[in-house]
């Protein structure tokens, strides 16, 4: 299950905006229902890729627990994917991706989410399993024990990541006196002696209709679609829900009184300062201008809060500015990250500056504009990714409701900056606030201090003692599961496509289908950590990050405004701050996403032809870059994940290209020179070492001629490009280990794989996906040695390789290397079962259709394809080959790559002796 916290929200943009654009058309395809029992759906029709998602909201979270409770929400969540009345755990398992889906759940503190996403003509079944688990759960004593271990493993794992310490330590003294102070994982000791019973009076508690809405997104009918819900959820009776206990916390004056500084010391790289000032609930009229505000002090270019932190003589690496809405109050956050511990001061007192002088603060009135453009155009990125859309759409949920979701953008539009002026008189000129400062500990200091919660004794006495009613799961309706054909892969394409390349060698490929208002522009520089030197490690990362700070043309500034009169959306590196989404990063490539809307295609193709081809590299944003980038580098440097990752890619490939770190060194990012940078852009993005793709609803002719008008013109690159070696064979196991103070250690196990283009490629990708199925059954779901675990496969052109990943305590190391190691044998030595082949087989076509949701993901793996040497439209054969393959291929091809008697173990964290 993923909990990751939402980072994102309606508005957080970072964007500017120059000249007033045309409106931005509203999406009128969205209505509301309840169902007789009280639960709510939220129908939204989207009809850019052949799939639904249905995401339930559920009020309940960590708020609503007491002391003794605090983390049930989070563990029921867990537990509601071990069995039901329908299906036991194994079959719940593989009852949603067997048909090339994906399912999933999140809690936060004010709600749990359940979510599907399948191709659209099993959707009924997919919500049929959701209802299955929230009314027909049995929780099986068995898989509770375990259950608990995979919980606690995840405490152990998010304790380890860079700046845990200090978002527990700020939470904890931020919100004081109200129901959001308490962790969502909870406590070790509960988790390990919370009864039974307990938790399912919990679930019986909260999980009623009444407490729920749903929102189902995607590419359906709606007539279809309200009945099927009502066949699904219609059944269920409205249940009243008994007393939830703490469903209320003190106002915001209350909970917070006067200006409170806490500091300490713990085990970071970096020192953290996170301001909490008191802020009006979402149903106050002081909330959308003090909205405004923030998004506005969040602004990388104009925000006087950033220049005065991040400016000339920089105090900070970081800063962000947010509102935070809860449900009796809301939060005006801001957050800064300095590798200076010594100017903590100086950072608390410019923070406290520029927040009680934000009244004055005269704005430029078209970055008002880009923010109010870009936050309407957001919604129509997202609404894409359907799935995505509903943890994005999430802090707002509770607060504020589906009405105010909807109506947002149009409630933000009419504030003016005057409302603005007063919200921040009223609640920023003197503010209640918590500050927290945590920074880098020696040796012999104090770790920072969060209290742990109650001990295992008073969780046992408390139980003991407690009252718990006993509930009859039969009471509920057997939830009817539907029949489905699990063996039909579909591939629909009706998109026109035109691969052309111009004369000065640069590649350009179009794809035009009528089924999306996005506007979409991938590039992708080719062999890029092939073309670094050996010295300059993570340049293309540097240059990529350069990219949006200016043009010969443009200003950081004016790109900025212009950018925002779009609404565009721009990706060009890994976002550290968001989970996940390093997937796009590899050493094979670097990529430059960009989104803006139809009615501005043709400035978003200027704009992004500005960007790519006209860097200034000034040399005050090179080095705000620098700091920024380092301080990254030096926070990753802590974790056991991305530090293990890092030492498998050095360990396999040695001095070879693959082997330097894709995002470079402390060391060669602050060695890097402006004329470096200059050079390396100049070679890297030739023209020839480009690739092109455009997603758009205009003829790919007219896409063509635009190009060659602005690109076409570019001169061919003068310098030879270099093409990636393969790592050399392992015959013998090389092993390396990082020695980190950590509660976890991280695995990876892996070998070299033959490349995309070989015989018995999609004969691997089954192979591990078979893999990564039998490495989270059995070591996660059986034994509970692990929150994350699994196999991934990486092919280039000409080679490629796999790892196993895994984080676990140091105590369970050896268990789960050795049990790394048993799986590994015996797929290569048994094989697979047809039952299992044909669930990997649907597995990976519903990757395929997951990872194009949307029009920027679909040129992202246009250009993938491209790059390895496919054809267009290759989407189609690969299914084909993915139905030919069987179990002898799989077999085969795991008996030859997939070694347990030579390999590369990397490891990081506490090694036990």
């Amino acid at each position: 299950m993923t909990k990751a916290k939402a980072v994102i929200m309606f508005g957080l943009v970072v964007l500017v905006a120059a000249v007033a654009a045309p409106a931005v058309a509203k999406d009128n395809s969205t209505e509301t229902y309840t169902l007789p029992n009280g639960m709510q759906f939220i129908l939204k029709e989207n009809h850019s890729s052949p799939m639904v998602a249905s995401v339930i909201f559920i009020r309940s979270g960590s708020k609503y627990e007491s002391t003794y409770e605090n983390g049930i929400t989070h563990l029921l969540e867990h537990l509601l994917f071990d069995g039901t009345r329908n299906l036991t755990r194994e079959q719940l398992d593989h009852s949603i991706t067997d048909l090339g889906g994906y399912i999933n759940a999140f809690t936060r503190k004010d709600l749990t989410a359940y979510l599907v996403l399948l191709p659209r003509q099993y959707i009924n079944y997919g919500m049929a399993i959701q209802a299955d688990m929230l009314f027909n759960s049995v929780f099986p004593d068995a898989e509770l024990a375990k259950e608990r271990n995979v919980v606690i493993e995840e405490i152990k794992r998010d304790a380890d990541a860079p700046g845990a310490a200090a978002e527990a330590f700020f939470e904890y003294h931020a919100y004081q006196g109200t129901d959001y102070a308490r962790p969502v994982l909870g406590y070790k000791s509960f988790i390990e002696n919370i009864p039974r019973a307990a938790i399912i009076d919990y679930w019986r508690r909260y999980y009623v209709p009444s407490r729920m809405t749903a929102l189902i997104i995607g590419d359906f009918q709606p007539a279809k679609m309200k009945q099927t819900i009502n066949s699904v959820f219609g059944k269920i009776a409205a249940q009243t829900s008994p007393s939830t206990g703490n469903t209320t916390s003190g106002s915001p004056q209350s909970a917070m009184s006067g200006q409170q500084r806490f500091d300490t010391v713990a085990n970071t790289t970096s020192t953290y300062v996170n301001f909490s000032f008191a802020a009006p609930k979402i149903t106050e009229p002081d909330y959308l201008p003090l909205d405004l505000l923030a998004q506005y002090l969040n602004l990388d270019e104009v925000s006087p809060l950033k220049k005065a932190l991040t400016g000339t003589e920089p105090l900070a690496t970081e800063v962000s500015v947010s509102l935070t809405p809860y449900d009796v109050f809301s939060r005006f956050e801001v957050s800064v990250i300095s590798d200076k511990p010594e100017m903590r001061d100086s950072i608390v007192s410019t923070v406290s500056r520029e927040v009680m002088g934000a009244a004055a603060l005269l704005p430029d009135t078209t970055a008002l504009q880009g923010i109010k453009t870009s936050v309407r155009c957001q919604d129509i990125y997202n609404a894409e990714k359907l799935h995505y859309y509903g943890f994005m759409i999430s802090p707002l949920m509770m607060p504020g409701g589906w009405d105010f979701i909807q109506s947002y953008p149009d409630k933000l539009d009419a504030v003016a900056w005057a409302q603005c002026q007063k919200a921040a008189t009223d609640w920023l000129s003197n503010p209640n606030y918590v500050v927290t400062v945590v920074r880098p500990r020696a040796d012999s200091a104090q770790v920072a201090y969060v209290p742990g919660g109650p001990s295992a004794d008073e969780v046992i006495s408390y139980f003991k003692s407690a009252k718990i009613p006993i509930w009859d799961s039969t009471t509920l309706p057997l939830i009817a599961l539907p029949a489905v054909d699990k063996t039909a892969l579909e591939l629909t394409d009706k998109a026109i496509y035109k691969r052309e390349v111009l004369p000065n060698g640069l590649t350009l490929i179009v794809k035009s289908s009528p089924d999306s208002r996005v506007f979409a522009i991938n590039a992708f520089g080719l062999n890029r950590s092939a073309n670094e030197p050996a010295d300059k490690a993570g340049i293309t990362d540097f240059v990529n990050h350069c990219l949006e700070k200016g043009t010969t043309t443009r200003t950081a500034v004016e790109l900025s405004r212009d950018l925002a009169s779009i609404g565009a959306n721009v990706t060009l590196y890994d976002n550290p701050f968001i989970p996940y989404d390093d997937r796009y990063t590899t050493p094979m490539y670097s990529f430059f996403k960009f989104e803006t809307i139809e009615p501005f295609a043709h400035t978003g193709l200027e704009l992004f032809t500005d960007m790519l081809t006209r860097p200034s590299f000034d040399s005050g944003e090179v080095e705000k870059v620098r700091q920024g980038m380092i301080g990254t580098l030096m926070r990753e440097m802590s974790s056991p994940g991305p530090t293990a990752r890092r030492s498998f890619y050095k360990t396999m490939f040695d001095d070879k290209a693959y082997g330097k770190p894709i995002s470079g060194s402390a060391q060669t990012i602050g060695a890097i020179t402006v004329a470096d940078l200059k050079a390396y852009h100049a070679k890297f993005y030739a023209p020839e070492n480009v690739v092109l793709t455009i997603g758009t609803s205009r003829p790919a002719d007219t896409i063509v001629a635009w190009v060659s008008s602005m690109l076409g013109s570019l001169p061919k690159g003068d310098q030879q490009l270099a093409v990636a070696e393969p790592p050399d064979p392992v015959t013998v196991t090389r092993e390396a280990h990082v020695e980190l103070n950590k509660e976890q250690m991280a695995i990876y196990l892996g070998s070299p794989l033959p490349g995309a283009g070989d015989p018995e490629a999609v004969s691997l990708e089954l192979a591990s996906a078979i893999l990564s199925d039998r490495l989270a059954s059995n070591l996660r779901e059986k034994q509970g040695l692990a929150y994350s675990v699994g196999a991934s496969i990486w092919l280039d052109k000409n080679f490629g390789w796999y790892f196993c990943s895994m984080g676990t305590s140091a105590a369970k190391y050896r268990q789960s290397l050795d049990g790394m190691i048993l799986e590994i044998d015996k797929l290569r030595l048994d094989g697979p079962t047809a039952d299992e082949v044909d669930k990997a087989r649907n597995q990976l076509w519903g990757r395929l259709m997951s990872a194009k949701l949307s029009r920027i993901n679909q040129v992202f793996y246009l250009a993938v394809d491209e790059y390895l040497g496919r054809p267009v439209g290759y989407d189609q054969t690969y299914v084909q080959m993915l139905k030919k393959a069987d179990v002898m291929s799989v077999r085969q091809a795991a008996s030859k790559y997939f070694h347990t008697d030579a390999y590369v173990l990397a490891t990081a964290g506490k090694k036990p002796q």
